[in-house]
């Protein structure tokens, strides 16, 4: 049987920021791609990621090999996206993995398919929202529908992060996917005294999808509370965004408007939080309500709760999608925020029992076919 160089590439374009030595802010699914190669290279596998060149890239992070990939300087037009496609192309050729993993859907989401097929690996996709795998393509043109499609229906397994998502998937691709938890490491931080709590905090790109105005609408209605708003521009927000956002949070005295943070200074907010605040329409299982969870801070969110979890763990709450009852939700957290230490810890308790990383690793090592777990050798003086 052949030997290939690589047991498991993830290809995660987006990534790099996160390994620079600001760790700059991504997605969500760029998180979770490099906890999960981080705990997979714990484990003994020789891992790569794949993600676009930036300055301060390493060559290796945790055991991990860091592939980059060039992109096109020109920002429009179609020799830019032809040009993309090809360094895509090249870039996976050479991989040389027994598997390749991809997550978010995406055009990419075929090309990385049709890459595993010509070079004989397995390919893995792997979900990031509820959005995958319903009709709703946020903006995204026939042809990346077409590719995510068939690299969907190309792919060895599919793995969701929720039941929600399992249904979805069946229900548009007939397919049957594996529901692996995301991965969120517990924090081993002490809690903060909820009575200091900073008040309601939301981060996150402008897609409209994400309603970052029903947070500002949410701060008027609640002027005695403090927020605060991080936002990280991102490729494909609304044109303008920004700037409506910065008019409007101008006349919003008990709301802090500021733009991209470190991961570490972002996890020391979460942590001094009253609630992490999802406005969004849909999600998958958001981290940054994960990374709240861990250090013992609820969620608010205005219509998604993933798989029924808020309300059924009593991790926070959810509003359904009624503006004057998030309003309202957001009062009573903030009157009680001194002494709500019980639901502070039944969060917690859930990070630790459905997503900590010694169970999730494992599962993922599984679908991959990784077998047991060969732990680095110690190396000795």
């Amino acid at each position: 049987m052949r030997i290939r160089r690589r047991d498991v590439v993830f290809y995660s374009p987006w990534a790099g920021p996160l390994l620079t030595p600001d760790a700059q802010p991504s997605g969500g699914a760029e998180v979770q791609v490099l906890q999960l190669a981080r705990g997979l290279a714990a484990r003994g596998a020789r891992v790569a990621v794949v993600t676009y060149a930036v300055d301060g890239l390493p060559a290796t992070f945790d055991g991990v090999e860091v592939i980059a990939q060039r992109r096109p300087r020109w920002r429009l037009g179609l020799a830019r996206r032809t040009m993309l496609l090809a360094s895509t192309a090249r870039t996976l050729a050479r991989l040389d993995a027994h598997v390749i993993v991809q997550r978010a859907a995406g055009g990419t989401t075929g090309l990385v398919a049709l890459s595993a097929r010509l070079s004989r690996s397995r390919f893995v996709y792997s979900s990031a929202s509820t959005v995958d795998f319903t009709t709703a393509r946020l903006g995204y043109g026939r042809l990346a529908v077409g590719l995510y499609g068939a690299g969907v229906r190309l792919a060895e397994q599919v793995v969701v992060q929720t039941d929600e998502q399992a249904e979805l998937c069946a229900a548009r691709f007939g397919r049957r996917p594996v529901v692996i938890r995301s991965v969120a490491e517990p924090s081993s931080a002490p809690p903060v005294d909820r009575a200091r709590s900073e008040g309601f905090l939301w981060i996150g790109r402008l897609a409209r999808y994400k309603n970052p105005m029903a947070f500002l609408d949410l701060a008027a209605a609640v002027p005695e509370a403090r927020f605060t708003m991080v936002c990280a521009p991102a490729e494909g927000d609304p044109p303008g965004a920004a700037g409506e956002l910065r008019r409007r949070a101008a006349g919003l005295e008990n709301l802090e408007l500021l733009g991209p943070q470190s991961r570490g200074r972002m996890l020391e907010r979460i942590a001094r939080s009253t609630a992490i605040v999802s406005t969004s329409d849909f999600e998958g299982m958001p981290n940054t309500l994960l990374e709240g969870w861990a250090r013992g801070v609820p969620a608010l969110t205005l219509a998604h709760d993933p798989d029924g979890v808020i309300g059924r763990e009593g991790l926070g709450r959810c509003a359904g999608g009624d503006p004057a009852r998030l309003a309202a939700d957001a009062r009573e957290a903030w009157a009680a925020r001194a002494s709500d230490a019980s639901r502070g810890e039944a969060c917690r308790e859930y990070v630790r029992t459905h997503h900590d990383p010694a169970v999730v690793i494992e599962r993922w090592a599984e679908v991959l076919g990784l077998g047991a777990a060969q732990p680095r050798p110690v190396s000795t003086p």
